[in-house]
C-alpha cells in the first residue's frame, strides 16, 4: 500500500511543479477513488487566478465535485476517496477537506506553521490566527430569522425535515 501512496503522491507532485511553473506555491493535489482511480487533480492557483481560495486541495475538490456530489437529490454523496497532497492542508483545506466527505489525506510534507488536520484532531486550535480576527455574530435577529427560514425550507424541499434552523 506504501507504493501506491508514494505513486499518487508523485502524481500531485506533478501539479506542483505546473504551479510552480506557473509562478504560484508548488503545491499539488489529486483525489483518488477505492480502485486507485484518479478522480480529479487540482493545484495551487492563488497567484494564476488572484484568488486567495484556489489551493491545491480546495481545487482538487471543485473538480470531483461530479463525484461529491448528487445534484439531483441535492446531497452529498457517501465516498472512500484519499486526498493525496504534497502539503499537509491548511485551515481552509482541512475544513473544505471534511466538508466534502472525503475519507483519507496522504501527504509527503508535514507543515508545521499552516499544517490544520494534526493541529485540529488533537488541538490548539489556531489560536494565534484566530487572535487576529474580530467577529460581530448575529446582531440583527430579523436578519438571523430571515437566514434561518431560507436553510429550513431549503432542507424540506429537499426532504429533510428538522428543526436546527427554526426562528429565534
Amino acid at each position: 500500500m506504501i507504493k501506491d501512496h508514494l505513486k499518487f503522491l508523485e502524481l500531485a507532485f506533478e501539479e506542483a511543479t505546473l504551479a510552480e511553473s506557473e509562478g504560484t506555491y508548488p503545491i499539488g493535489a489529486v483525489i483518488v477513488d477505492n480502485e486507485g482511480k484518479v478522480v480529479s487533480r487540482g493545484r495551487n492557483r492563488v497567484f494564476t487566478q488572484e484568488d486567495c481560495t484556489a489551493h491545491a486541495e480546495v481545487d482538487a475538490i471543485r473538480k470531483a465535485g461530479h463525484i461529491l456530489l448528487d445534484t439531483t437529490n441535492k446531497r452529498f454523496k457517501k465516498n472512500d476517496l484519499t486526498l493525496y497532497t504534497t502539503c499537509e492542508p491548511c485551515p481552509m483545506c482541512t475544513c473544505t477537506i471534511l466538508l466534502s466527505g472525503i475519507k483519507q489525506v496522504v501527504w509527503a510534507a508535514d507543515d508545521d506553521e499552516y499544517g490544520a488536520i494534526r493541529r485540529m484532531k488533537e488541538g490548539p486550535h489556531f489560536i494565534n490566527q484566530f487572535n487576529t480576527i474580530n467577529y460581530i455574530a448575529s446582531p440583527s435577529l430579523d436578519l438571523e430569522n430571515k437566514q434561518r427560514k431560507m436553510l429550513k425550507e431549503w432542507n424540506i424541499r429537499r426532504g429533510i425535515v428538522n428543526t436546527e434552523w427554526e426562528a429565534k
